[in-house]
């Protein structure tokens, strides 16, 4: 049995990157709203901020790159950015995003790029229970509106996993995934103020039921949505965490938000930060 002073535990969580070598054109994507060519530079400061912070964990909640169109491009897109993140030297994990998975033929394809097995995971992590969902891949709906409608999914089996790991679990536990779980209409949202449903998982309700009948779920961690802000849903608390390069003020500065989350037992204390290139 894992005791209290082993339940503390410190997490950077990050979202949203979009990193493309060249700024694509032919997307769909309202492009200069994100900062895409920053995404080197942005990176890099986080990684020596998490150098100097020295967390447990870091989490990447999805959309690593801003997808080309072209499927060979986004592959070499995502292969130069997952090697650049590799350079956290700290345990990392990180989910896929709508944008990485928009022009693969299944999540396989990305899987086996960062060495993961299957997409949709959990780790225990001083004394805690970290769960990553990974998205179904659902080539028959198409690659419009970002890649939204084919990804906007947890897969059938991957939801039977996660009712079997949460009832095996006794641990504190925290949810990652990409899309937003949590009921929202998006108002003053500047991406889906007008299409509140793209910023959702499109099956969440199967999810929160599964996570309303366990009593020991700390948080449920999103990104996507390119703003920061927190919920709560029926007992449950939901952070969504902004975007990396997203050009939050037109100014053309990146939003550069993180969160710093310190966990002591099942108390939860989060920080936000907004880093600044020099």
């Amino acid at each position: 049995m894992t005791s209290n002073l082993e339940k503390k535990c410190k997490i950077i969580v990050f979202s949203d990157i979009h990193y493309a070598e060249e700024i694509p054109i032919h997307n769909g994507s309202k492009i200069e709203r994100k900062l895409t060519y920053l995404a080197i530079p942005v990176v890099n400061k986080l990684i020596n901020i998490i150098k100097d912070i020295r967390p447990d964990v870091v989490i990447n909640l999805g959309d690593l790159i801003e997808d080309s169109g072209s499927h060979d491009t986004d592959i070499i897109d995502f292969k130069f950015i997952w090697e650049l993140l590799k350079n956290i030297n700290v345990p990392f994990y990180s989910l896929l995003g709508n944008h990485d998975l928009r022009s693969m033929n299944s999540r396989k394809e990305l899987e086996q790029i960062i060495g993961y097995d299957n997409a949709t995971f959990s780790k225990d992590i001083n004394g805690y229970h970290f769960v990553f969902l990974g998205l179904d891949v659902k080539n028959e709906l198409g690659t419009n509106e970002g890649g939204i409608f084919k990804t906007q999914f947890i897969s059938d089996d991957d939801i039977k996993w996660l009712k079997k790991d949460l009832d095996q679990n006794e641990l504190p536990c925290l949810i990652f995934n990409h899309f937003g779980m949590a009921d929202d209409d998006m108002k003053g949202n500047w991406w889906f103020e007008n299409c509140a449903n793209d910023a959702l998982l499109a099956n969440r309700k199967e999810i929160k039921n599964i996570l309303t009948s366990h009593d020991n779920i700390l948080a449920v961690f999103s990104g996507h949505q390119h703003w920061t802000k927190e919920l709560v849903e029926d007992g449950i608390k939901y952070y969504v965490v902004g975007s990396l390069t997203e050009n939050i003020n037109n100014d053309g500065v990146p939003d550069g938000i993180y969160l710093e989350i310190d966990l002591d037992g099942s108390n939860l204390q989060i920080t936000k930060h907004n880093l600044r290139l020099d």
